[in-house]
């Protein structure tokens, strides 16, 4: 019995379990991976240390002027090197809008020919260096991928001739302003001149005048602006149309209506004084002062022999 007890006794005993041989966690890498798992500790790592060291790096850059400079004339070799590649370089410029001679001063003002490096292309300084000029309203720039420098410019357009206090001569668009020099009023034989101190910002004036009175355009040498309040015209001959300041439209539709029934213009008259539209005044030129004379003085004889 005792035999049997110790065999059973002997099965039941646990056999010893071989040892551990696999790869797993040592206990100090089991601790870091805990630590790791702490949010606190991955941003220090992963942010605020990389961010000292640059700082820390920065500020002796920065305090050293050898290594400043040294920095500085490393980092504009680098870009000058990148700049310089071909597959950055410019390949035109396209300018369309204006006229032949505008899109060559478009062109002169932005400075830039084939071949320069794209990366070094400022398209808002572009922009108001062609924009500064006074015959371009507005432009517009671009660079497409293609390396092409595209322009499109709004130019403005002349309708009148101006001649300031000075003697110059300039070409103004619909809004009085400035677009260019003229050296000769004869250039432009087709455009108004207005004379006159703030003749300019009322040229919207001239241009109704003109539209109000087609008829008279031909005999039109210039538009004189008075006081900045009024306007007189000088036709050929040196005979003035004196306007008034409120409604001038429609004074100077009355002398021209008068014109096509008396054809007053064709007359000897120096002057006609619309200033007070109910009661216009004519001053005759000397030749018909003359005129005038004589046909009293004829008149006057013609009486006594009666």
């Amino acid at each position: 019995m005792r035999a049997v007890r110790d065999e059973a006794e002997g099965a039941a005993r646990p056999v010893d379990a071989p040892p551990r041989t696999g790869p797993g966690p040592s206990r100090l890498r089991y601790r870091m991976q805990r630590a790791w798992a702490k949010p606190g500790l991955r941003a220090f790592v992963t942010v605020y240390l990389p961010l000292s060291l640059v700082g820390v790096l920065g500020w002796r850059v920065v305090s050293d002027d050898d290594l400043r400079r040294l920095a500085e004339t490393r980092a504009t070799a680098l870009w000058e090197a990148v700049a310089a590649r071909p597959e950055f370089a410019l390949k035109g410029i396209e300018i369309v809008g204006g006229s032949e001679a505008l899109r060559a001063r478009a062109h002169e003002a932005i400075g830039l020919g084939a071949g320069a490096s794209s990366l070094e292309v400022d398209v808002a300084a572009l922009r108001a260096r062609i924009e500064a000029l006074d015959a371009i309203r507005s432009a517009a720039v671009r660079l497409d991928p293609q390396g092409m420098l595209r322009v499109e410019i709004d130019a403005r357009e002349a309708v009148a001739l101006h001649r300031d206090a000075s003697g110059e001569l300039t070409l103004i668009d619909a809004e009085g302003v400035r677009i260019g020099a003229v050296s000769q009023r004869g250039l432009y034989p087709q455009l108004p001149l207005i004379l006159g101190e703030g003749g300019e910002r009322a040229v919207h004036d001239v241009l109704s005048l003109m539209d109000g009175a087609p008829d008279l355009v031909p005999r039109i040498r210039a538009f004189v602006r008075v006081g900045e309040r009024r306007w007189d015209i000088v036709l050929e001959g040196e005979r003035v149309i004196m306007l008034p300041a409120e409604a001038p439209g429609r004074a100077l539709a009355r002398v021209m209506a008068l014109h096509y029934g008396e054809e007053l213009l064709d007359r000897d008259i120096a002057v006609i004084d619309m200033r007070v539209p109910e009661r216009p005044t004519l001053r005759l030129t000397p030749s018909g002062v003359e005129a005038h004379r004589l046909r009293q003085a004829v008149s006057a004889e013609g009486g006594k022999d009666t």
